[in-house]
């Protein structure tokens, strides 16, 4: 499964990808201004003092994506957006939205992917989102609005280099919606759910039916679907999530897509040559195994979280991966889950 260099028990106690829009926000109000375009080039996060900057940014930005022609990079965009300096600094960062207004990734606050944005209104009533919306496609623009002051913010249309999708960039929106709900598909009951999971073949039974979900949602018409399926996915206790059981999906070359358990880890490699306490390199295994074969058992041991005392052994598990093509694209992914063992037998 993918990189744990932090134990789960460690995280607990402290505390697709080929559908993208890009959105880049700002917090601090910058005044709107009748410049001409700049052009595209070198901006970065930490250089945006006003509108010519911001905008430069967005299209750099956008330019930066558009030019993306490999899945495992694409992967590791949610990731990217929060590069200091670069794509972020202080109050300056980048979010991605599908063109439904659902947010995909966002370079500052996880708590937003995953909701809409449109009916979002400031404080006089403009549905700032939609408005950008309208204004990227007359071929790019400025709206103000109102958020503890005057804001103004820059939105143009992009199309991601993966796909001959269209997504949305826009600069300078901030607002607070953490009182927006998170978009939760409401999807049929698997053949087996994840408390369900005791055995090979329930295990088996649960990856499969949750790799035809993801790939189904990463194929729709305009790829918005993912949003709610990755949100069923992290659901506790509900079809797809229930303790120790949960689900992630990598690229083929290993950068997580989705994890069900740890988000944080979204977007970032995984460490493909990482032991357990027996000696087996559990992602190269397991991940490796099924990007090569088509699907893959592996038995290996894991911090359980249930167990006092396993930190350094680790306690035997079973896990079980499956690769799939991605929709759009001529690259693969992995999605798998696991569960633990009674006993070191199987």
């Amino acid at each position: 499964m993918p990189d744990h260099s932090v134990s789960r028990r460690a995280f607990l106690k402290t505390a697709t990808v080929s559908s993208l829009g890009i959105v880049l926000a700002a917090c601090r109000p910058i005044p709107p201004s009748d410049e001409a375009e700049p052009a595209a080039g070198q901006v970065t996060a930490a250089q945006v003092t006003d509108p010519e900057s911001l905008k430069a940014f967005v299209l750099s930005a956008k330019a930066h994506i558009e030019a993306i022609t490999d899945f495992n990079e694409a992967a590791k965009v949610r990731e990217w957006l929060k590069t200091e300096e670069r794509w972020k600094s202080g109050s300056i960062f980048l979010i991605i939205f599908f063109m439904n207004g659902d947010v995909l990734a966002h370079g500052n606050d996880r708590d937003a992917e995953g909701k809409n944005l449109l009916a979002v209104e400031d404080e006089r009533g403009t549905k700032v989102i939609e408005e950008l919306f309208a204004a990227a496609a007359q071929g790019g623009g400025f709206v103000e609005y109102h958020d503890d002051g005057p804001k103004t913010a820059y939105a143009v249309e992009i199309n991601f280099g993966l796909t001959a999708r269209q997504f949305l960039l826009i600069g300078g929106y901030a607002q607070d919606v953490s009182h927006v709900p998170v978009m939760i598909a409401d999807l049929p009951k698997p053949p087996v759910t994840a408390s369900e999971v005791v055995d090979r073949a329930t295990l088996t039974a649960f990856v499969e039916a949750a790799a035809e979900t993801f790939r189904n949602a990463v194929g729709s018409e305009d790829g918005s679907e993912l949003v709610g399926v990755r949100n069923a996915f992290r659901v506790e206790g509900g079809y797809w999530k229930s303790g120790p059981v949960y689900l992630w999906v990598v690229s083929s070359e290993g950068v997580t897509i989705f994890h069900g358990f740890e988000s944080y880890r979204e977007g970032k490699p995984t460490d493909m040559v990482r032991t357990d306490s027996q000696g087996i390199k559990i992602a190269e295994e397991l991940i490796g195994g099924a990007r090569r074969e088509g699907r893959k058992f592996l038995r290996y041991h894991y911090d359980n979280p249930a167990i006092q005392g396993d930190e350094e052994t680790g306690s035997p598990k079973l896990g079980y991966a499956v690769s799939f093509e991605v929709p759009n694209s001529d690259a693969k992914a992995v999605i798998g889950s696991g569960f633990y063992l009674d006993t070191d037998e199987e």
